[in-house]
């Protein structure tokens, strides 16, 4: 017999770490974009300068 409540804890589970890696990989990426145009545009201003 199939036992639905540990099936839907299992699926649930496995679904809730999936969003929750997506959600940690989207903030990882954007910081790398902030920390990359905030050297970006200091390297301009530098060449600018120079």
């Amino acid at each position: 017999m199939i036992d639905w409540n540990l099936v839907a804890r299992v699926a649930g589970g496995g679904f809730g770490v999936a969003i929750l890696v997506l959600v940690i990989l989207l903030m990882v990426v954007w910081v790398v974009g902030l920390v990359v145009q905030k050297t970006g545009s200091k390297s301009k201003q530098n060449t600018a300068k120079g």
